[in-house]
């Protein structure tokens, strides 16, 4: 073993400096989110009982539900419970969205480089990489769960203690280590970061949709996805450890996995077998495009399907959101029935507009994905060849940057279409297509202009690039708690997000679906005109 792993700590200093910007960036968001959630938790629980009520009332709502995990069921609630029904699920896809990439970058991704070729052929264990990638995981995760326990005490939310935050934080450290584990056995087990990167999201976003149909309908099998065992944990509640210590155990298993893998298997190699191709390739294929197609089909096709499927499933839930006021005694003594219809209207549309910000996101990351495939393609030299031969460079970026855009098109249309129609097959009085057509007018602008920016990084700035998530998420965000944490009204408005924020209750403002557009053509062509003045392998 010892052998093995011979100079791991010297790959360990090198990933840790590499990474170190990344993961900075990272931790700063993490602590922003945690920080800000229990500071401005505890500011509306403080301004009196009727405000959390409120809040409560709003977070137990099937589409809330949905979005966030069940609340959990107790007699009195205080910031802490409230707090941790809010934030369990959504740091714990944030904190993956940081481990899931890093774990594959620091092992499949230097093989794939020829990095780790050259490590190897020095003094370097076989497993050196997988080992220093596991210890970077747990070093940057120990620290991220020690500023979450710093920041949790400095709020001192009402009805915690500090074991109470030590055992939230911990958890949160335990949820680093299982999703980053899974990311490095599929990095042992695939033989590019393409597949890798593919089955990690794949599994993320499996758990995160058996946790959202099981917590709205069969909360005891909510013990099906990993998310799910850190919300049966109950922070502030029952404190239940027994859920952290099979996460820790999973974990464990799945490290000593992707570790034993790693000293059997030849260097770049993975153990899916992947598909031999045709002898002679077909004569379509000799243009970019029919050539992109054919590299990107299947991760096209994973993204519509996720998006059907993610949309299937959040507009399963619209039936009990539209349902709320005719089941509240109050509201039925008030309210005639027609008042009561229109009302439930309103409420499924302003859930059809939380969502819409999800479903724009997941386009632009499908669009985004594609477009950026340029700088890697380049960064790995599979483009020389291409130069080489007649295709231009403008040929060559606006292949990409297009089939980017396209692919963001129809990933937002299947999702937005599963969504529509799946709602209303359960809703007792269905939505007019008009308000699909708004969905479509408000959301189709800003994936283009998203898309676009991320087209102009590319082009104008690569290395700069990564920055474009850090913006995205940061309005999604925004967009998100916007309301929960009582943030001004237009705080949203330095992202495409804040834009659109009142459809489909509202139709979009035409002056900003002008900018976007306007904004989506010109760093267009700003992408173009950037990759061609690059060197090669830039």
């Amino acid at each position: 073993m010892r052998h093995s792993n011979r100079n791991a700590g010297y790959l360990l200093r090198a990933n840790l400096k590499q990474n170190l910007k990344f993961s900075l960036i990272w931790l700063v968001i993490l602590i922003m989110m945690i920080a800000s959630g229990a500071g401005k938790l505890e500011a509306a629980f403080a301004g009196g009982a009727s405000g959390s009520k409120e809040i409560v009332k709003m977070l137990r709502a099937p589409g809330m539900a949905a979005m966030f995990g069940a609340m959990p069921k107790v007699d009195t609630y205080n910031t802490a419970i409230v707090f941790a029904g809010v934030m369990v699920v959504f740091m714990i896809i944030l904190q993956a969205l940081w481990v899931m990439p890093l774990m594959i970058r620091n092992t499949r991704g230097q093989e794939e480089s020829g990095l780790l070729e050259m490590v190897r052929a020095r003094n370097v264990g076989r497993t050196a990489a997988i080992t220093a990638a596991s210890l970077e995981l747990l070093i940057d995760s120990a620290i991220m769960g020690i500023l979450y326990f710093v920041s949790l005490a400095a709020v001192n939310m009402g009805g915690t203690d500090l074991y109470g935050d030590f055992l939230f934080s911990l958890g949160m450290v335990i949820a680093n280590l299982l999703f980053g584990t899974i990311a490095l056995l599929f990095a042992q087990l695939t033989n590019n970061t393409r597949t890798a990167n593919m089955l990690s999201y794949m599994v993320l976003t499996a758990a995160y949709l058996v946790r959202l149909v099981t917590d709205i309908q069969h909360q005891n099998l909510t013990w099906l996805s990993p998310i799910g065992w850190f919300e049966k944990a109950n922070f502030y509640t029952d404190n239940n450890v027994w859920a952290l210590g099979l996460a820790l155990l999973v974990s464990i298993l799945l490290a000593a996995s992707a570790t034993m893998i790693a000293r059997n298997r030849d260097l770049g190699a993975g153990i899916i077998a992947e598909r031999t191709g045709r002898a002679k390739a077909d004569g379509w294929l000799r243009s970019i495009p029919a050539l992109l197609w054919r590299t990107e089909r299947g991760l096209f096709a994973g993204w519509l399907i996720g998006a059907v499927v993610f949309g299937g499933v959040m507009g399963s839930v619209l039936g009990g959101v539209g349902d709320i006021l005719k089941t509240n005694p109050l509201y039925r003594k008030i309210l005639d029935v027609g008042q009561i219809n229109a009302a439930n209207q309103t409420m499924v549309l302003s859930f059809l507009g939380m969502y819409l910000g999800i479903f724009v996101a997941l386009a632009v990351t499908a669009g985004v994905q594609v477009a950026f495939r340029l700088k890697r393609d380049d960064n790995l030299g599979y483009l020389s060849v291409i130069h080489a031969e007649k295709p231009t460079r403008t040929t060559i970026s606006v292949s990409y940057y297009c089939f980017g855009l396209l692919a963001g098109v129809f990933v937002l249309s299947a999702g937005l279409l599963a969504l529509f129609f799946t709602g209303n097959t359960v809703l007792s009085h269905p939505l007019p297509l008009k308000y699909l057509g708004r969905l479509f007018a408000a959301s189709v602008p800003p994936v283009i202009s998203f898309i676009a920016l991320g087209i102009a990084l590319v082009g104008l700035w690569p290395r700069l690039s990564s920055l474009f998530w850090l913006y995205m998420g940061a309005g999604l965000i925004v967009q998100i708690f916007r309301g929960l944490f009582d943030l001004p009204k237009h705080a949203g408005n330095f992202t495409p997000f804040g834009w659109i924020a009142n459809v489909p209750v509202e139709n979009v403002d035409h002056t900003w679906l002008i900018v976007m557009v306007v904004s989506a053509i010109v760093l267009f062509i700003l992408g173009i005109a950037g990759y061609r003045r690059q060197d090669l392998s830039l």
